[in-house]
């Protein structure tokens, strides 16, 4: 899953602070998770949404979600975590409700409402 390279280097930031202070480091898993039932449990999904996407008079369509259209640097980073399908069954049911793009829109919208920023100065290692 493609998510915002900021919305990553806080989400490792996350990661590293936890086990700092409980001697464990949560998965990716875990962090995704709590992200998305933080959204839900505080009804803070109807305003992380973008809508649903304008289409284009192009026949093809140049600017795409995810898609570059430069070769400059990748704004964007990977993201792997592991859900089962019923879990993936309530995310989509989730995503596809409050109109968001797609998955991957859905979990950055959250995960970047959830992730404290960072700390000035600190870059999250990679």
């Amino acid at each position: 899953m493609n998510v915002d390279v900021d919305v990553l280097e806080r989400f490792k930031a996350y990661q590293f602070d936890e086990r700092a202070k409980t001697k464990s480091e949560p998965s990716n898993t875990v962090v995704v998770f709590r992200a998305i039932n933080d959204a839900v449990k505080n009804k803070k999904l109807g305003e992380l949404s973008s809508g649903p996407e304008e289409e284009s008079d192009d026949f093809l369509a140049i600017e795409a979600p995810g898609r570059r259209t430069s070769r400059e640097r990748r704004k964007t980073d990977q993201l792997s975590w592991r859900p089962t399908f019923k879990d993936l069954d309530k995310i989509d049911k989730l995503w596809a409700t409050h109109a968001f793009d797609n998955r991957s829109a859905f979990i950055e919208a959250v995960l970047g409402a959830y992730l404290p920023a960072l700390k000035k100065g600190r870059r999250a290692r990679r």
